[in-house]
């Protein structure tokens, strides 16, 4: 159950992490550094701290993982604010926003090619929302089933993307490892002089993607079959907070009760023990994934969405699951993969690619700025630009092309004398 407007979960907050540089040097139309000072904006307002000084910590603890004896290696800085912050709240836009209700079934088009109007379907009751400047934030799964319907009325080269070029991060448990040094300490790192926690997940690469591994400290270790099913009830939680049956559920995850003291009150239970979750980047492809299927007469409707990792892929992962036990070899007592472990991979819900950011029509649907190619008034803003992400969550990142859009239509769009500062 969500918080509403302001994009935040009621018990859990998602990490905050930005894209790696060499993914956006491989992947995306513009550099890294365009985007770095709505990374710095987005991350105050995400955390109510400065990402400069978490830049910092970052460092400082890669330097406590190598004391320990973990060799030097690829480790991205993953900040988790301890207590949400919800953004519609924060900056104050009740009253100064104007909120319609309904869902959005199509699009209309002038005679000029501009969106002139967006159909809303509420309570059986169909109306049409007039403006000058549109921008859909409907989600990686939403965003692009909505530009199918505008392909329908104008059938731009940039639309045959939409729906396209889907990515989403498999993740899941695939090994177990016993430690000789004390690693539970650096597990969700408390930050001081802010109310966040650290955690630096080890990254490989392997044809050309990059695959995460966290060590989560385990309660027990997994020696037999049965119990090699290692779960987490942390994302139901999220989804349900108020389903009193997910809270009686933490009594079979004790590693999740592990991480909730450690997250939530800083009490670190000391353990050699660690089980090995798995977050990849998975390989874009132009076919299609994602599309819309009608329920009923009224506007309903279905969004279907085609994900499969390849044996190829798989076996991808499988040679990045080797190259961390490497790794961690010098700190390893033992190390065991899980058999089967492919079988409980689940979708991060990351979904992102499929109206992405490029060039040009003949790669994708967005410009720079999340115009839609071809059209003077559409805008893109969500995680569907997102052209790769590398092993990152898409918070922040889709916050941070937030601010940037703002600031490029108050200073150069149509409406700039109408938006404000803020």
């Amino acid at each position: 159950m969500g918080a509403g407007l302001g994009g935040t979960t009621q018990l859990w907050h998602n990490g905050l992490i930005e894209i790696d540089e060499a993914v956006f040097a491989s992947h995306w139309p513009l550099q890294k550094s365009v985007l770095d000072p709505f990374y710095e904006q987005a991350f105050g307002l995400l955390s109510n701290t400065t990402l400069p000084f978490v830049r910092n910590a970052i460092e400082r603890l890669r330097v406590r993982y190598r004391e320990l004896g973990v060799p030097d290696g690829l480790m991205q800085g993953l900040y988790y604010p301890r207590w949400p912050l919800n953004v519609w709240e924060s900056l104050k836009l009740q009253g100064r926003v104007s909120v319609e209700r309904g869902n959005v079934v199509d699009v209309e088009v002038g005679g000029d090619g501009r969106v002139t109007g967006l159909v809303v379907v509420e309570a059986g009751e169909s109306r049409v929302l007039r403006g000058d400047m549109f921008v859909l934030a409907a989600g990686g799964l939403g965003s692009p089933v909505l530009l199918q319907k505008l392909a329908k009325h104008q059938p731009l080269p940039a639309l045959r993307h939409a729906g396209r070029h889907y990515e989403d991060h498999p993740m899941g448990f695939v090994g177990e490892v016993e430690v000789k040094v004390p690693l539970y300490r650096l597990w969700n790192f408390r930050v001081p002089g802010t109310d966040g926690n650290l955690r630096l997940p080890l990254v490989v690469q392997r044809a050309g993607l990059h695959v995460s591994f966290q060590l989560r400290p385990a309660a027990n270790y997994y020696r037999n079959s049965r119990r090699e099913r290692v779960g987490s009830v942390l994302n139901d939680l999220r989804r349900n907070p108020w389903n009193l049956r997910n809270y009686f559920s933490l009594f079979r995850h004790w590693d999740d009760v592990l991480d909730i003291l450690s997250f939530k009150f800083g009490i670190k239970l000391p353990t050699r023990h660690y089980t090995l979750l798995m977050c990849a980047q998975m390989p874009t492809s132009p076919e299609l994934a994602l599309w819309g299927e009608p329920t009923d007469a009224q506007g309903g409707e279905v969004r279907k969405r085609n994900w499969q990792l390849s044996t190829d892929y798989l076996c991808n992962l499988q040679g990045a699951i080797d190259d961390v036990l490497a790794w961690l070899a010098p700190v390893a007592k033992r190390s065991r993969v899980f058999a089967g472990w492919q079988s409980g991979l689940r979708s991060s819900a990351h979904h992102s690619g499929t109206a992405r950011l490029s060039a040009d029509a003949d790669t994708g649907v967005c410009d720079v700025d999340g115009k839609v190619h071809g059209m003077a008034n559409l805008y893109v803003c969500d995680g569907s630009l997102i052209p790769a992400s590398g092993i990152a969550n898409t918070g922040l990142t889709i916050a941070a092309l937030a601010l940037r859009l703002a600031t490029h239509l108050k200073r150069c769009g149509p409406l700039h004398d109408q938006v404000s500062n803020t």
